[in-house]
């Protein structure tokens, strides 16, 4: 096969960066290592088990793109008490002001995979290749051309895909963990790969979903901060239609999380939740839990240790670097790739905007 562009990646950004491609009439395949397209966006009955906010006063660009797609959203429900569980055999303080946020958060209505399925809708159809996982990425100069030859194992076969220029939209630490390079990257790049943490890689998520949000009843805004655990942090997760639901981001390290097992972290997930809204929390409808560290195709195990607070990403410190590694046309996208809003949907989207203004200047 031989195309004008090859994409690595098929969550937000690789999708995005195919669409912007398309919208200048250029020729591309993507390569998406799973079998479902989205990334660190999945969301399961409606739940988001990756990232679900965004920020319209602070977000332009996913904001506008969901509009585009027409897409109904909600406000982050935030009205009522909040709660600080501080001992586990002591109620939780109850703080009447509430927990509310400034920006408001908003949530896309049936989950922020619809951003992704409105995005892969608008494609042509055949240009997409899902369970391709990329080996290697070699490139070739000549006098007379220059060009990479991707190889991916799709359906456990090898292939290799011929492309003048290469897009990778992953995590820069697992494409440096994950994907021969041919020449390898600077050692400067190298090492700011490595050491660039990718977003939700370390955390995991618990939801426990109920017939209606119950709390409410009561004044509570589903909303808590916890330093007995597992769950560190709670908020409510209802769907916009009725359903009830309590999310918690597990405060326990990947490490200890691997060892302990799901079911048990279910388990005391629960009773957690029981200690802070009451009985009626002891009898969820459903339950889910993902932890993105077990995610081979999102982290690596130096991402199993969380960063201290949000990290700096961008590559601006490395574009001296970066100079030859354009010329051969490689580029990286991704969010942990974008200067302003790294490690947020929109820098996903801030990743791919970039990626195109370099390689179709080219």
């Amino acid at each position: 096969m031989k195309t004008e562009f090859v994409i690595i990646g098929g969550g937000l950004s690789g999708l995005y960066t195919a669409y912007l491609l398309e919208q200048l009439g250029k020729e591309y395949i993507l390569l998406e290592g799973r079998a479902r397209l989205g990334g660190r966006i999945y969301t399961e009955d409606k739940f988001d088990m990756g990232p679900s906010w965004f920020w319209p006063d602070m977000h332009p660009r996913i904001t506008q793109l969901i509009d585009d797609l027409h897409l109904s959203v909600f406000p982050q429900h935030d009205k009522g008490a909040f709660l600080f569980d501080k001992h586990e055999n002591k109620p939780p303080l109850r703080y009447e002001s509430g927990y509310a946020g400034s920006p408001q958060s908003m949530r896309v209505a049936d989950g922020m995979q619809t951003v992704v399925n409105g995005i892969k809708d608008k494609l042509i159809s055949g240009r997409i290749i899902r369970n391709a996982k990329v080996t290697h990425v070699a490139h070739t100069a000549t006098e007379q051309d220059s060009y990479s030859i991707v190889t991916a194992e799709i359906d456990g076969e090898a292939q290799t895909i011929q492309a003048r220029q290469v897009i990778f939209a992953m995590p820069l630490r697992l494409l440096a963990n994950s994907i021969t390079l041919s020449p390898a990257l600077p050692t400067k790049i190298q090492k700011k790969f490595a050491s660039t943490a990718t977003w939700m890689a370390a955390h995991a998520k618990f939801f426990a979903i109920y017939d209606t949000p119950f709390w409410r009843k009561t004044g509570l805004s589903g909303s808590a901060s916890s330093q007995v655990g597992p769950l560190a942090e709670i908020h409510d997760a209802s769907t916009n239609d009725g359903a009830g639901a309590l999310f918690g981001f597990v405060g326990i390290d990947a490490h200890t999380r691997q060892s302990a097992g799901n079911e048990l972290i279910k388990s005391l997930a629960i009773k957690q939740l029981v200690r802070l809204y009451g009985e009626q929390a002891a009898e969820p409808i459903d339950v889910k839990l993902i932890d993105w560290s077990q995610e081979t195709m999102t982290a690596t195990d130096a991402d199993k240790n969380a960063p201290n607070g949000h990290p700096q990403y961008g590559l601006r410190d490395i574009q001296s670097a970066l100079i030859p590694v354009y010329q051969q046309g490689w580029y990286f996208a991704g969010t942990e790739a974008a200067e302003e809003n790294g490690g947020y949907i929109e820098g996903a989207l801030e990743a791919a905007e970039a990626v195109i203004a370099l390689s179709v200047s080219r």
